[in-house]
């Protein structure tokens, strides 16, 4: 008895004592970036005048960013620091001026530099800055960090040539969504797609033919959301014939937007009971943002679905079609999807 109670407290004494230490670690960490902000706060006042005069875009003489140009050592690097979070809330001639003091500075060939580092740390913060600093002539280097071992290093050379906005890269950042163990996210890919010019259509039609769903998928939601209607017949195919139903889903939304009067009859092929559920909300949705006519009968015939969602989804449809829509609805006024329906169009309206 003597020794278990020895043993249990000696092994007290020890947790206590790795939470004692665990404590002081936590407060020296905390101690040293509170030491480091107020020296970096001290390093920057001489500088933040003109760093605020370049900015708010009142350097009309270019004196304040020249003098920016002038900080040299730490003082240099905080400043960069700074700029670099400043570069991802202003745009235009301050922009400019702030991207030429971090190249006299020499941060923009170091993070060209970075990108071949040990470090997926700096490989990452590296690409970032090339990014904000819109260097076009490293679009092949970012596209090379595309495939780095880091997801982290991934995401952000893809952030970057987003913001840089060269639509060479758009190809490699939809490839590089379906590399095997090394693949883009989904998200970052359509992200950085997003920000590009029209030159990426005949791209993402060339997407959705991809082996790979994730990729088909975005190049479908882009599509859409870029009114990009030469895929249309692509978007067709994929919505009667893809495996994958999320990217079928992805294709009745885009066809929503992009498609013509006779895309309402593709779409209402795939509101029967015998598709998957998702499938079917997406297909009705998506006649609903065409508003033709003609699919008043296949909508009529959804309202008393088992499914309530669907049967809303159909009222809802009905709802912006006009007086043909409108008298559809006639003997289902207390059906409990209808009045749902009729519910959140009443207060669409009054929050327009």
């Amino acid at each position: 008895m003597i020794v278990g109670a020895a043993l249990l407290l000696g092994a007290t004494i020890v947790v206590l004592g790795a939470c004692l230490l665990l404590i002081l670690g936590v407060i020296a960490v905390r101690a040293r970036r509170h030491s480091r902000s107020k020296r970096d706060e001290m390093l920057l006042s001489p500088l933040r005048p003109p760093l605020i005069t370049v900015a708010s875009g009142e350097d009309d003489d270019g004196s304040a960013a020249e003098e920016l140009t002038w900080a040299t050592g730490v003082s240099r690097t905080v400043l960069d620091r700074n700029i670099a979070d400043l570069l991802t809330k202003i745009r235009g001639a301050p922009a400019e001026q702030l991207v030429r003091v971090l190249e006299v500075h020499g941060a923009v060939d170091a993070a060209v530099g970075d990108l071949s580092s040990r470090s997926s740390v700096k490989r990452a913060r590296g690409a970032q800055l090339l990014g904000l600093a819109r260097a076009a002539h490293t679009v092949p280097l970012l596209v090379d960090a595309l495939r780095d071992e880091s997801v982290e290093v991934r995401n952000s050379a893809a952030y970057a040539l987003g913001l840089i906005g060269d639509a060479s890269a758009a190809g490699p950042i939809l490839a590089a969504i379906g590399v095997p163990d090394r693949g883009l996210p989904a998200a970052t890919a359509a992200e950085a797609l997003q920000s590009m010019g029209v030159g990426i259509s005949e791209v993402l039609r060339e997407g959705l033919k991809d082996e790979n769903a994730r990729t088909r998928m975005v190049a479908a939601h882009l599509s859409g959301e870029r009114s990009f209607t030469r895929g249309l017949p692509e978007l067709r195919h994929l919505l009667a014939h893809d495996p994958d139903v999320t990217v079928r889903e992805t294709c009745a939304v885009a066809i929503g937007r992009l498609g013509r009067g006779e895309d309402a009859d593709v779409l209402a092929r795939h509101t029967g009971a015998t598709e998957p559920l998702p499938l079917r909300r997406a297909c009705v949705t998506a006649i609903g943002e065409l508003g033709e006519p003609g699919a008043v009968p296949t909508l009529a015939g959804l309202l008393g679905d088992p499914d309530p969602r669907l049967a809303e989804l159909a009222a809802g449809a009905l709802i912006t079609m006009g007086a043909e829509g409108r008298d559809a609805l006639a003997g289902h006024e207390d059906d409990a999807a209808v009045r749902s329906a009729r519910l959140v169009a009443d207060l669409q309206k009054s929050a327009a």
